[in-house]
């Protein structure tokens, strides 16, 4: 299978990481805690961290219902920043796949 199709088809089907893994972290010594609640999308796992020479971050991880990662996003005094995002890594992905194949959209 083309790796770009196999990344596009782990992008829409996978889960990528369960809330279930990100409990291990909890086990690290550089993390203060793991802690989980749900909001309308569905789970939130809430984690904060040492990293070191940039200090406590705090860090939250977004599934959907059936506990699918949608998003990961840190959040400071002023703005959220977005880490990851299942939604631009599949636009990001198909825009990769395009781009190897020229031949693509050519009509003869």
């Amino acid at each position: 299978m083309d790796a770009y199709i196999k990344k596009i088809y782990d992008m829409l089907y996978s889960p990528i990481i369960s809330p279930y893994n990100l409990l291990e972290n909890a086990k690290l010594e550089n993390y203060s805690y793991v802690k989980y609640y749900t909001n309308e999308i569905g789970l939130v796992a809430e984690m904060q961290c040492l990293i070191p020479g940039e200090g406590e971050r705090v860090f939250y991880y977004q599934f959907d219902k059936k506990d699918y990662l949608q998003i990961i996003y840190q959040k400071t005094l002023d703005e959220m920043e977005i880490i990851f995002s299942r939604e631009e890594a599949v636009e990001s992905s198909k825009r990769e796949y395009y781009s190897s194949k020229p031949d693509i959209g050519k009509v003869c």
